[in-house]
């Protein structure tokens, strides 16, 4: 029903309309009336343009030669606003143009300033005249600049080259896995700005990615993570993920005791224990029982409640490989006297 209305509707606005230009075209009074109101429009506002008038303009500021320790705050923007005299024609061409170069400053040519605030340099604006007439059209008559002076502040930058660490969440397919550190290059990147921000920074880190089903290396461009106020050298990295199948190892390793004094022994049961991880192809020969250290803390049997078995710690194992575990975690022990 409310569409059927909302149809009706429609169709009497859109047929209203239609008979609206039917009678405007057929009424050729009506027609001549409008063609004479646009030219007349236009000869008044032809006529107006070529009259006189105040304008202002306001210019973009570019300081550049900065001192090498030190920059301009993030935030800080400057204009000039320019009061001119010119005929109307001049004004609105030069507005529509919006092509207002920046007026350049050399800050080395500026003078020094130094108060509670901070430091930084100033200029007084009106010895800068010949440079805004020479950027005005011409016709144009300069009346006013302001502000009458130009301070800049400068704020301490500092550099540093950090180094950047990846953001990653990786899956591999079954029987894979990474068969090494990620590689990013470059590995670091030169930051600058403010000191007191460069300063607290010791890394950049990249966009988390997320990668699944890897059964290859793969290399991939990574954004990087900029601090707020600081710019850096680079925008990405290349980050290459090294991808291999593994295989499973199984190695049994001694134990070996310490906390017990010269006078007592202890035997422990088993005396090995059996670690099961997963490495790299390329990596299987390299991996043996010598990378391993098991160890029993035996001090707790010196004490009045001592413990029915004792704890198994993996002190030493290598870093190239994955899903270490071993067992048995607890061992039964026993302790004899030497002679």
């Amino acid at each position: 029903m409310g569409e059927k209305r909302f149809h009706i509707s429609y169709q009497k606005i859109l047929g209203s309309i239609r008979m609206w230009f039917d009678q405007f075209r057929h009424d050729k009074n009506m027609l001549i009336f409008l063609i004479f109101l646009v030219i007349s429009t236009g000869f008044w506002f032809l006529n107006a343009l070529r009259k006189e008038y105040t304008a202002t303009l306001s210019y973009p500021v570019k300081f550049v030669d900065l001192p090498e320790d030190k920059m301009l705050p993030n935030d800080f923007k400057s204009r000039i606003e320019v009061k001119v005299r010119a005929v109307g024609f001049v004004i609105l061409r030069y507005q529509l143009s919006n092509a207002f170069l920046p007026l350049t400053f050399s800050v080395s040519d500026m003078q020094p300033l130094k108060s509670a605030s901070g430091e930084g340099v100033y200029t007084l604006t009106s010895g800068e005249q010949n440079k805004i007439v020479g950027q005005l059209s011409q016709g144009m008559e300069l009346i006013e600049i302001h502000p009458d002076t130009l301070f800049v502040p400068l704020a301490e930058k500092g550099n540093a080259m950090v180094p950047v660490r990846i953001s990653a969440e990786i899956g591999f397919e079954k029987q894979y896995l990474q068969a090494g550190p990620i590689i990013l290059d470059p590995d670091s990147v030169k930051i600058s700005g403010p000191k007191s921000v460069v300063d607290t920074i010791r890394y950049v880190e990249t966009r988390k990615i997320s990668i699944q089903g890897l059964s290859d290396s793969v290399t991939t461009s990574v954004p990087l993570v900029i601090p707020s106020r600081v710019k850096s050298s680079e925008k990405r990295v290349m980050a290459t993920i090294p991808v291999e199948p593994f295989t499973e190892l199984n190695l049994k390793i001694p134990l070996r005791i310490y906390g017990l004094p010269d006078t007592l022994r202890i035997k422990t049961f088993p005396s090995e224990i059996q670690v099961s991880f997963r490495v790299g192809i390329s990596k299987y020969g390299t991996i043996d029982e010598s990378q391993f250290r098991a160890v029993v803390d035996a001090s707790p049997v010196l004490h009045d409640d001592r413990p029915d078995r004792l704890k198994v710690r993996l002190d030493k194992a290598p870093v190239n490989i994955e899903s270490l575990s071993f067992s048995p975690i607890f061992v039964d022990y026993l302790i004899e006297k030497k002679r």
